[in-house]
């Protein structure tokens, strides 16, 4: 037996045109169920699905973002992860490593300036040493403070560059 055997053979001559039924005079109409949802029933479906839906999106970006529980003045409890590069080289690891990219209180610069659309920079710290802003390092040159961050600037509205810094402060 094959699949066009099973098919129902329709043996009712078709009609045109539809079938009316009209109630009995002073039949009451039966209590018909609603075939759409009402105005409010569409609106909050659209409200409980826009912030699923926000909260999901939420939900990616934080987990790209980077979550700091530390301050920028929190330091690590030793050198950076464990790590002590022998020789009278503190603060290694970023691309620039200076006292210029340390603010008033001997931590990173966290300012911005520039001056109108032609030139801006903004200085951040970053938690790059194992969750922490910052570590000591000891050599024989004397006891250093080295404090992560980032630089960028921009020229003529583009950015013109970025980088990674450390504030090295020596401190006695």
């Amino acid at each position: 037996m094959s699949m066009l055997d099973q098919i129902p053979v329709i043996s009712e001559a078709p009609r045109a045109g539809r079938e009316t039924r009209r109630p009995a005079a002073g039949a009451q109409a039966a209590a018909l169920p609603a075939s759409a949802p009402g105005r409010r029933t569409f609106l909050r479906t659209v409200v409980v699905g826009g912030t699923a839906l926000a909260m999901t999106s939420l939900g990616w970006i934080t987990d790209r973002m980077a979550a700091y529980a530390v301050s920028r003045t929190t330091r690590h409890a030793s050198h950076c992860m464990g790590v002590n590069v022998s020789g009278d080289t503190p603060c290694w690891g970023r691309t620039s490593i200076s006292s210029s990219h340390c603010a008033s209180d001997h931590y990173h610069r966290t300012d911005s300036g520039g001056s109108g659309s032609s030139y801006w920079y903004d200085y951040n710290w970053v938690a790059a040493c194992g969750g922490a802003a910052g570590w000591y390092w000891s050599s024989s040159a004397g006891k250093w403070n080295c404090w992560d961050g980032d630089f960028d600037q921009w020229v003529s509205g583009s950015s013109a560059s970025g980088y990674t810094t450390i504030c090295k402060y020596k401190y006695a």
